[in-house]
């Protein structure tokens, strides 16, 4: 059986990719800071929610010595922070973004690398953002970050390079959060050449591809409805 680990996976994208791998009969292994009514629901043999402060280095290392000994098939990096701004000085957001978008993920790859050299398909996927290469100027420190680890990706493809398969997924707008306006919507969709909310599917789409093509390493996929090209 193969097994996953994802962190951020109890709500909104995270949720749907643990519930439809395990849909598809995976292991998988959850790590989040708080879990979900949502998450919580789908409990069994072969979900593990795990619990732990992203900020607490020395609990990510027990972590990984816990579940290091078996193989290791997929990780997926999908826990985010986004917030605004561009305070490096006083902002305490910078420090955060910067450890759950970069720290996080290379401290994981670190390691679980030989947990995932075990594997026959070891895969790693870094969901970073379109923002990565076009920067929102409102959100410079989040993009920054996110770019920092679309670079990190690429450096882990090299380090992990024939046993461990390494790509990075940059979503655009896929599923609106309750609290978008209408003209907020509507302005989004405008601003791609597929003007449909597309929720979250593609990006599991998009998994399932890069499992399943076993000559991608080190390269970015753009999800995003060709928001990327329509935007300023």
């Amino acid at each position: 059986m193969p097994h996953a680990l994802i962190t951020g996976g109890s709500r909104r994208l995270g949720l749907y990719m643990t519930e439809h791998l395990l849909a598809d009969g995976w292991q998988v292994t959850v790590l989040t800071r708080s879990s979900s009514a949502e998450l919580d629901r789908l409990r069994g043999e072969r979900l593990n929610i795990v619990t732990l402060d992203y900020y607490q280095l020395d609990q990510i290392k027990t972590f990984c010595q816990q579940i290091a000994a078996q193989p290791l098939d997929l990780l997926i990096h999908n826990a985010s922070l986004f917030v605004g701004g561009v305070d490096t000085g006083s902002s305490e957001a910078f420090g955060q973004l910067f450890h759950i978008h970069m720290q996080l993920p290379a401290l994981l790859n670190t390691e679980l690398a030989a947990a995932l050299a075990r594997s026959d398909n070891g895969n790693i996927i870094h969901m970073t953002d379109i923002y990565a290469e076009n920067p929102n100027s409102d959100y410079a420190l989040y993009c920054a970050t996110k770019a920092g680890l679309e670079n990190l990706s690429k450096s882990f493809a090299k380090l992990l390079a024939p046993q461990v398969r390494v790509n990075s997924i940059q979503p655009g707008a896929l599923k609106f959060l309750p609290d978008h306006s209408a003209e907020s919507k509507i302005q989004v969709l405008k601003d791609s050449l597929l003007p449909h909310e597309a929720g979250f599917e593609p990006i599991f789409q998009t998994v399932q591809y890069l499992l399943a093509n076993s000559f991608i390493t080190g390269t970015a996929i753009k999800v995003d409805g060709g928001r990327s090209i329509s935007r300023n």
